[in-house]
């Protein structure tokens, strides 16, 4: 067992986030864009490799850093209790997916809970399984 499944903590791993400013600057520039209610998607489907990879993106709209990081929170416990599915259909077609989530608006006019981060995840999850698919 695990240090994290002892303790109870639940990560993500390290292999499944993008962490290089050029490979997100990339995704920005060449990937498709999918708005949800919420959130926002920049994906860019990747034959080369059968991973989803992920980065999380919050504008400085949202003023307060405190803000910006449970925003990246919300989003990353949402890809994490959601990814098996986009998982299961890379593995599938054998075609990777890099994926930035991104919150752009500003924070004063609404708060955000994790039911709604995870409503908009799932639309763009199905989205990017039908574009693999198909």
């Amino acid at each position: 067992m695990s240090h994290s499944e002892e303790t109870g903590h639940h990560t993500l791993p390290k292999t499944c986030i993008i962490k290089s400013s050029r490979e997100i600057s990339s995704i920005f520039k060449s990937g498709k864009r999918i708005n949800g209610n919420n959130i926002s998607v920049v994906y860019l489907l990747r034959p080369d490799t059968e991973t989803a990879r992920i980065a999380f993106t919050v504008s400085r709209r949202v003023k307060r850093a405190v803000d910006r990081n449970r925003l990246k929170r919300l989003m990353r416990e949402a890809f994490r209790l959601n990814n098996e599915r986009l998982n299961d259909t890379v593995r599938e077609k054998r075609t990777g997916v890099d994926i930035i989530l991104s919150y752009g608006h500003d924070l004063a006019k609404k708060s955000l809970s994790l039911k709604d981060v995870e409503k908009d995840f799932k639309h763009f999850v199905s989205r990017i399984s039908n574009d693999i698919a198909g």
